[in-house]
């Protein structure tokens, strides 16, 4: 899932909303939160970045499970399950969980959804991360429901972490259209908030929804969260510490020691679900050579790239799984070797230049365009890869556009080179690898496969730790998969990047892990 925004609902006195971060009192009252780049849209179908699916999991929606700070799964919607053997699951419902409409949730929304999900024509993440190795659902009654799995398959219950969408309102929309359905932009949710208003590019309000379980959590504590959409950094960080804004989110990692000796603003930093990467598009010339993207990656110094621009908040990635986690295989990251990269790209049948750009045998220029968002820090690493792949005998050209724009055009596989990230929504490393690398999901359009990845080698990889009941034979199976990842590139994984955050002192209740920095919100207050 890649990263842009988040949030939500409400009646709004405009002078207050550009004056003050929140109203006074330990409960109620609202809480302004500055964002780098506007959402992209609320249907858990088809939400697909990070933020989204963020406010969608924590804020609007109500997942089937939840997990604690040791990353185990929890009942939420979900109040029990049981497992059938490992041929399948049955889950029972909390009977107290309505739609913002007043409907309640049932059964026939989770199937819907799953339904759904698993059509190709929706392109959901849902579908391709979560719902690979589960084959069909059934309704037991209106609380309880069943699916089936297509294999025994390992951490089964963690591909249930996503939210059921209201049947009563999606069902007529075709699967195709689901992702431009007017929906998305004024969702109906079953969360601790209810969506209010959005003003594209400006600002989302969520509202407190008073219906809440207290089983779940309850009503939110804040009557309001409004999400402003500030792109400039310096311009957030500014109205963090003149109280404009109570909340940052994201904050770059130059302005980790700011923060710090503000004596007015707590830092969050926290471990990361997101790898940042280049994504080389494997069906176009001339990344359809493993020669090549293995020199692309051998010519940037990555560590450079951390060391400059980072200042201490992440470290080399060699591949999607996370080096926190338990499955982490340990595997050296490739050298940075311009002398080696060369090597490959001569073996590759590109040759320097007079000019230093290096040529194929029909005289075409080794050249070609990188895309990246506007943000501020992917900015800066995409002109510092421009002028070391320069150095080999490259041309890049960088494209840096609003994130959203970016988004669709690598959904559409309409790019050479991508600079962005990807989270892992479900802590499920027996799928998450799945949707980004299987060569089944190159097949479906807009699908996470964006980098058209065809190696039967990852295939055999991916489905062996996949299938493998045992946590040993996994590590091995997933030892093999970066090996190959290693030798292949389909992507350049740059870096793991802590997540930071900052607030104000004044805002009370906030938790950030690696579950996600809107974690809590629905604890949030501001007590000046």
């Amino acid at each position: 899932m890649e990263f842009p925004v988040r949030a939500w609902a409400g009646v709004l006195v405009a002078a207050a909303l550009a004056a003050c971060g929140g109203d006074s009192g330990a409960r109620g009252g609202t809480i302004i939160v500055g964002m780098r780049s506007d959402f992209g849209g609320f249907n858990p179908i088809t939400s697909s970045s990070t933020y989204d699916q963020a406010l969608n999991n924590h804020a609007l929606f109500t997942p089937l499970i939840s997990y604690d700070e040791d990353l185990h799964p929890q009942p939420f919607l979900a109040e029990s399950w049981e497992l059938l053997g490992d041929t399948g699951i049955v889950f029972r419902l909390r009977q107290d969980v309505r739609w913002h409409d007043g409907q309640p949730v049932t059964a026939h929304d989770v199937l819907f959804t799953f339904e759904v999900a698993k059509n190709p024509e929706s392109a959901s993440l849902v579908g391709s991360s979560f719902l690979a190795e589960v084959e069909s659902a059934r309704v037991l009654d209106d609380h309880t429901i069943a699916f089936s799995f297509v294999r025994p398959h390992a951490q089964a219950i963690e591909n249930f972490y996503w939210a059921p969408a209201p049947r009563h309102l999606l069902q007529d929309v075709a699967p195709a259209e689901l992702r431009n359905a007017p929906f998305n932009r004024q969702p109906v949710g079953s969360g601790p908030f209810r969506f209010g208003s959005w003003r594209a590019n400006e600002q989302l309000v969520l509202e407190r929804n008073p219906d809440f379980p207290e089983a779940l959590g309850g009503p939110a504590a804040a009557d309001r969260v409004v999400f402003r959409i500030i792109p400039e950094s310096s311009t957030m960080l500014t109205e963090l510490f003149t109280g404009s804004i109570d909340v940052d989110i994201p904050v770059t990692p130059e302005q980790v020691r700011q923060i710090e000796s503000n004596g007015e603003t707590e830092l969050f930093s926290f471990p990361g679900r997101s790898f940042h990467y280049i994504g080389w598009n494997n069906a176009r010339p001339p990344f359809d050579d493993a020669r090549v993207r293995r020199a692309m990656t051998m010519a940037i110094n990555r560590q450079e790239v951390i060391d400059a621009l980072l200042y201490g908040q992440g470290q080399l990635a060699t591949g999607p799984i996370p080096p926190w986690h338990p499955l982490d295989p340990g595997v050296d990251p490739l050298p940075f070797d311009p002398d080696a990269a060369g090597r490959l790209l001569e073996e590759a049948g590109w040759t320097p230049g007079p000019d230093g750009i290096r040529r194929n045998a029909q005289g075409q220029p080794l050249s070609f365009t990188m895309m990246s968002s506007d943000d501020a820090l992917r900015r800066a690493v995409v002109e510092v890869v421009q002028n070391q792949l320069r150095r080999v005998g490259a041309d890049v050209q960088v494209r840096v556009t609003e994130f959203q724009t970016m988004l669709q055009n690598h959904r559409n596989r309409d790019f050479d080179a991508v600079f962005t990230n990807w989270s892992l929504d479900n802590f499920n490393m027996a799928s998450a690898p799945m949707s980004l690398f299987h060569t089944s999901q190159a097949e479906i359009e807009q699908s996470p496969n964006r980098s058209s990845v065809r190696i039967p080698q990852l295939d055999a990889a991916m489905e062996r730790a996949m299938l493998s009941p045992s946590e040993s034979d996994q590590q091995a199976a997933w030892a093999e998969f970066t090996r190959v990842l290693q030798e292949e590139q389909p992507f350049t994984f740059m870096f793991w990047l802590n997540e930071l955050a900052a607030a104000r002192n004044w805002v009370d209740g906030i938790r950030m892990d690696p579950r996600g920095d809107l974690l809590t919100i629905g604890e949030w207050t501001v007590n000046r």
